[in-house]
C-alpha cells in the first residue's frame, strides 16, 4: 500500500519500504532519498581522497608493505570513479527509482566501510602512539562523516558505521591497549547513538516529502474547487496583488471585463472597471476607496456600459495577508445584479431572446414556428421554411482566440442575420454557434436556395472582433413546411438532419432535407430503441469464424462474432449495431455478454482453440475492465492463455498511454493480444514497440487486392516481414479464393480466416466442423499462380 501525505512514517516501516516496496510513492520518496545523499557526493569523495592522501603522508612512513601501497591505490580508484560517475549524472536527476538502487548504495556503503576498516584492523596494532591517535581520530571522523552523509539511506548509514565500527573493535581488541574495552564499549554505544539518528534523519525527511505532496494535492483540490465554483456559478472569481494588478484572470473574466487576457494582464482591477464604468457614474471611485480602507467589504455595486448595454456588477473582497501581517493583495468575487436590478424587464427579455446576440431565443424560435406550421396546414396557407445554421470552425475560434471574440463573432453573426433577413422572418440562436431562421410565405423553393445563398456568402466574410480579422463560415440545413415537416419537432429534426448532411459533405454548403435522411434517421432510432432491448429478448447471438493454420491445415482458433436478429428489423448488420451501441454507451454491456459467452463456449463446446474476441475503445478505456476480464476468466476456469483480445489501430491514436498500459495489465493476466485490422493508416511503429502485440491481423483490403495489385503483395510481404521481425504470429482476414491461400502460403503467413473456410456459425456447428475437418479436402488453386504474381513473390522466397 502507497503513503499518504498524512501518514505517520515509523522506523520498521521507513526501512522496509526503502529497501523492498516498489510502488509509484515510494519510488519517488526513495528518489528523493538518493538525491538528498548524492548532493554530497563531491565532498564525501573528495574528503575521502584528502584521507588518503594523510595516510599516504604521515602513517606511509611507518608502514613498508605492498598491501597498504594497494589499500591507498584501490581507495584513490575508487573515490574517483565515484567522482566521475557523480559528474556523468549531475545533470540528470530521476524523478523515481526502484528498490535495487537502495540495496545498491547500500552495497557500496559497506564496501567503502570495509576498505576503510582494513586500515585499523591490519596496522593500528602495529603503528607507534602518535600515529595511533591519527589513526584513531580519522576512523572516527570518516565514521561519524559518513554515517551523517548516508543519513537520508539509513541501511547504507548502519552499514558503514557498522562495518567500520566492527573494524575499529577488531583493531582495538588486538592492540591490547589498557583503556581497550571501555573505548570499545563507548564506541558500541556512539555507532548505536548515530544509527538512530540516520533512521530519525529519514524519518523526518520522508515525512517532509509526504507532507509537501500533501499540501500540494490539497492545493490542487482547493484550484479545483475554485474552477468548480466559477464554472457552475455565475460569479466570477478575482485576485489582485498590493498594486492593484491581477494575479491570475480567467476566461470568464476577461470576457466579462470585454478584454482579451494579454491586455487586461497590463491593467489592474479599478482601471479595467474605469473602462466600462457608465457615463455619470463615479461607482469606481467608492470601490478604490473600500480598497484603500484595508477591510473586507461586500456588495459594492459598479454600474458600467457593455457591449450587452447597462450592467450592474457587486464586487464583494477581502485582503489577503502574509505571514507578517503585510497586505498582499485582495480577492475576491464579482456577480452580476442587473437582475435585481432590473427585474421585469431582464426577466422579459431573457424569456424571448438571447442576452448574447439580442436573437430570438429557443423559445421564441419554437412559437414563431408553430404559427408557421399552422398557416402552412390551412388550405389556403402560405408556406414556410427552416434554416438551421451552424458556424464552421468556431470551436477553433474559441480555443486559439479566447471565448471574448467568440462572442463578438457571434454578434458579428446576428447583426449580418438581422440585415439579410425581411421583417416577417425571425432570425434566432439555438445555442452555442447554433442559429435558425423562420421564413414565412415562401413562394417557391428557389427563393430558399437563394437566401440560404446569399447568407452562406455573408457569413464567409471576415469578420472585425475585437479588433481581430476572423474568419468563420457557415453549413445550412433547410426544410420545408409543410413538404418537410407538419410539426414543430419535426421541422426541427429534418432542418438539423440536412445540416448534418451539409457538414458531412464539406463546410460551407447547403444541405436541404430529403426522404431519405429521414428514413435513415427513423432507422437509426429504430435500432438505438430495440438494441437496448435485445439482451433481454436474447435475440443477440454469438458466432465463431475459424481461424486456420496455413502450414498445419489445422483449426487452432476462433473469432467471436456478435450477430442480431430481430424479428421486425431482420438482420441487422453489425457495422450498423455497433457503432449506435457505442455512442449510447451500450457496448459496455453487450461487450461483457459476448465476453462471457465466448469464455463459456471456449470451456464448454470448444476445448482447445483459442477464442478471439473484439473489444472496442470504450470498453478497453473503461475503469475495471481489466479486473472484469480477470474475473471472467476465474468464474469460467478457463485459462488465459485460451482468450485473445483484438484491438483496432484507431484505439491506439485515442488515449495512447492509457490504452498501452492497460493492454500491459491484460497481458500480465495471460492473455493473448492481437491488433486488428493491420494496415489500414493508423498505426505507428512507435506503438508496435510500445506494446508486443502477440498477433498482427492483415486487414481483408489488401487479401482482396491480393491477386490484382503487386503494391499490395509488397505490402503483404513487409507487414508479414515486419512481424516476423518482431516476433509476432499474422493472421489474413478475408481470405476467398484459393490462390489468395496460396500466396499467403508462399509469402509465409501464419493463419488465415475468411469464407473460403466457412462462414461464421454457432458454436456447435463449429465443433462439428473440427470433428469432420481431417476428412475434408484443403482448398487449392485450380491454375498456376499468373507469373507476375509469382514474380513478386520471389524476393519473399528468398528471406523464408
Amino acid at each position: 500500500m502507497a503513503w499518504s501525505g498524512g501518514e505517520r512514517v515509523g522506523r520498521e516501516d521507513l526501512l522496509r519500504r526503502l529497501w523492498s516496496a516498489d510502488d509509484r510513492e515510494t519510488n519517488e520518496l526513495r528518489a528523493r532519498h538518493l538525491q538528498a545523499v548524492l548532493s554530497s557526493t563531491p565532498w564525501t569523495l573528495g574528503v575521502t581522497l584528502a584521507n588518503v592522501a594523510l595516510c599516504v603522508a604521515y602513517l606511509g612512513r611507518r608502514i613498508d608493505s605492498p598491501l597498504f601501497a594497494g589499500w591507498a591505490a584501490f581507495m584513490t580508484v575508487l573515490a574517483g570513479y565515484g567522482l566521475l560517475n557523480w559528474w556523468r549524472r549531475r545533470a540528470r536527476p530521476r524523478l523515481a527509482v526502484p528498490p535495487r538502487a537502495v540495496r545498491r548504495a547500500t552495497l557500496h556503503a559497506g564496501l567503502l566501510a570495509l576498505a576503510w576498516g582494513l586500515l585499523p584492523a591490519i596496522w593500528f596494532p602495529e603503528l607507534p602512539a602518535a600515529e595511533q591517535l591519527l589513526l584513531g581520530y580519522l576512523v572516527v571522523c570518516n565514521l561519524a562523516a559518513g554515517a551523517i552523509a548516508l543519513a537520508w539511506i539509513p541501511s547504507a548509514a548502519w552499514a558503514y558505521a557498522g562495518l567500520q565500527a566492527l573494524a575499529s573493535l577488531v583493531a582495538l581488541q588486538r592492540s591490547e591497549h589498557a583503556l581497550a574495552q571501555p573505548i570499545q564499549a563507548l564506541l558500541v554505544l556512539y555507532v548505536v547513538v548515530l544509527c538512530v539518528a540516520a533512521t530519525s534523519v529519514a524519518r523526518v525527511f520522508s515525512q517532509r516529502h509526504l507532507s509537501e505532496k500533501e499540501a500540494a494535492r490539497q492545493g490542487e483540490v482547493v484550484g479545483l474547487l475554485l474552477r468548480d465554483f466559477e464554472e457552475t456559478t455565475a460569479d466570477v472569481l478575482w485576485e489582485i496583488d498590493p498594486r492593484g494588478r491581477f494575479v491570475q484572470i480567467s476566461d470568464r473574466l476577461a470576457a466579462l471585463l470585454e478584454r482579451p487576457t494579454d491586455k487586461l494582464a497590463q491593467l489592474g482591477l479599478l482601471q479595467a472597471l474605469q473602462s466600462v464604468q457608465a457615463e455619470g457614474s463615479n461607482s469606481v471611485d467608492r470601490l478604490r476607496k473600500a480598497l484603500e480602507f484595508g477591510e473586507a467589504f461586500r456588495d459594492q455595486v459598479v454600474r458600467v456600459q457593455t457591449a450587452e448595454g447597462m450592467r450592474w456588477w457587486s464586487v464583494t473582497a477581502k485582503p489577503l495577508h502574509d505571514g507578517d501581517g503585510r497586505l498582499r493583495g485582495w480577492r475576491g468575487v464579482l456577480s452580476d445584479v442587473t437582475s435585481e436590478r432590473q427585474p421585469h424587464r431582464h426577466l422579459s427579455f431573457l424569456a424571448h431572446f438571447d442576452s448574447l446576440t439580442g436573437l430570438a431565443n429557443r423559445v421564441s424560435l419554437r412559437n414563431r414556428l408553430a404559427q408557421t406550421v399552422e398557416q402552412a396546414l390551412q388550405p389556403s396557407g402560405r408556406r414556410g421554411a427552416l434554416l438551421c445554421l451552424d458556424l464552421d470552425n468556431f470551436k477553433a475560434i474559441n480555443d486559439t482566440l479566447g471565448h471574448s471574440v467568440g462572442d463578438a463573432v457571434l454578434q458579428a453573426t446576428a447583426q449580418r442575420l438581422r440585415k439579410l433577413t425581411r421583417k416577417s422572418d425571425l432570425c434566432g440562436r439555438l445555442g452555442g454557434d447554433e442559429f435558425a431562421v423562420v421564413l414565412d410565405d415562401v413562394r417557391n423553393d428557389q427563393e430558399v436556395q437563394q437566401f440560404a445563398q446569399r447568407l452562406v456568402a455573408s457569413l464567409r466574410m471576415p469578420i472585425d472582433a475585437l479588433g481581430m480579422s476572423v474568419t468563420s463560415g457557415v453549413s445550412i440545413g433547410v426544410a420545408h413546411v409543410p413538404q418537410h415537416a407538419r410539426s414543430v419537432d419535426e421541422a426541427l429534426v429534418a432542418a438539423d438532419l440536412a445540416l448534418y448532411a451539409a457538414k458531412t459533405g464539406g463546410r460551407g454548403r447547403i444541405g436541404l432535407f430529403t426522404e431519405e435522411l429521414g428514413a435513415s434517421q427513423r432507422r437509426r432510432m429504430d435500432v438505438e430503441r430495440e438494441l437496448r432491448e435485445a439482451l433481454a429478448r436474447n435475440q443477440l447471438q454469438v458466432h465463431y469464424q475459424p481461424q486456420v493454420d496455413i502450414e498445419r491445415w489445422e483449426i487452432t482458433g476462433a473469432e467471436a462474432l456478435v450477430r442480431w436478429s430481430h424479428p421486425t428489423l431482420g438482420q441487422v448488420s453489425p457495422v450498423e449495431f455497433i457503432e449506435v451501441a457505442e455512442k449510447t454507451g451500450l457496448i459496455h454491456n453487450i461487450g461483457a455478454w459476448v465476453l462471457d459467452c465466448a469464455c463459456a463456449d471456449a470451456r464448454r463446446v470448444l476445448p482447445g482453440l483459442r477464442i478471439a474476441v473484439n473489444v472496442s475503445a470504450a470498453q478497453l478505456q473503461r475503469e475495471g475492465f481489466v479486473e472484469q476480464l480477470g474475473a471472467l476468466l476465474k468464474n469460467h476456469q478457463l485459462p488465459a492463455t485460451r482468450l485473445e483480445v483484438e484491438i483496432t489501430e484507431s484505439l491506439l491514436m485515442e488515449n495512447v498511454r492509457h490504452a498501452i498500459e492497460n493492454l500491459h495489465a491484460i497481458k500480465q493476466l495471460g492473455v493473448h493480444v492481437a491488433l486488428d485490422d493491420f494496415g489500414t493508416g493508423y498505426s505507428s511503429l512507435a506503438y508496435l514497440r510500445q506494446f508486443p502485440f502477440d498477433k498482427l491481423k492483415i486487414d481483408r483490403a489488401f487479401i482482396q487486392e491480393l491477386m490484382q495489385a503487386s503494391d499490395a503483395r509488397a505490402i503483404v510481404r513487409t507487414m508479414l516481414e515486419l512481424a516476423r521481425v518482431l516476433g509476432m504470429d499474422t493472421l489474413a482476414e478475408g481470405v476467398e479464393e484459393p490462390a489468395q491461400l496460396e500466396v499467403l502460403r508462399r509469402v509465409g503467413c501464419s493463419s488465415m480466416q475468411g469464407y473460403l473456410v466457412a462462414r461464421p456459425m454457432p458454436a456447435r456447428d463449429l465443433a462439428d466442423l473440427i470433428r469432420r475437418w481431417p476428412e475434408l479436402p484443403r482448398p487449392l488453386a485450380s491454375d498456376e499462380l499468373p507469373v507476375s504474381v509469382q514474380g513478386s513473390l520471389s524476393g519473399a522466397l528468398g528471406h523464408r
